[in-house]
């Protein structure tokens, strides 16, 4: 989140696969073995946009999904996803994006919360926005 309010969506990029590509999402990835959340997300956030996060609020926001095989995404198994957001900071900090097709990050903008329920995103996108706007607005956060 910044001092306006606003929030940081990416946009996946995943071609081939429908479910997911051009969608907007928050940043973020999987915990890798031996990773706290925490180191997680300073990875992740190193590695897709090129800035280190401040944490500002010391729990993260926590939903579940579950995906069932062959019905939304191209899986063979049925998946049960625990999904962790926390609410950061990444100050002035010049985001960068690694243009290399490869990469699942295809573009970056800041939104603001009413804006990005207009948008196509993943599934939970709305709810984490949501969830993050009433802990910002009890706990007086960026104020």
């Amino acid at each position: 989140i910044n001092r306006k309010g606003q929030m940081l969506l990416t946009q996946r990029r995943t071609p081939g696969k429908k479910f997911w590509d051009g969608k907007w999402q928050l940043p973020g990835g999987e915990i890798e073995f031996g990773e706290s959340p925490e180191q997680a997300l300073n990875r992740e956030m190193q590695e897709e946009l090129g800035v280190s996060a401040k944490i500002l609020f010391p729990y993260p926001i926590v939903r579940s999904i579950v995906y069932k095989k062959g019905k939304h995404i191209d899986l063979n198994i049925d998946v049960h996803l625990m999904l962790l957001c926390y609410l950061v900071d990444i100050g002035n900090q010049k985001i960068t994006l690694d243009n290399d097709p490869e990469k699942e990050t295809a573009a970056f903008r800041w939104w603001y919360p009413h804006e990005i329920k207009k948008l196509k995103v993943l599934p939970l996108t709305i709810e984490f926005i949501e969830a993050a706007g009433r802990i910002m607005k009890s706990n007086k956060l960026l104020q």
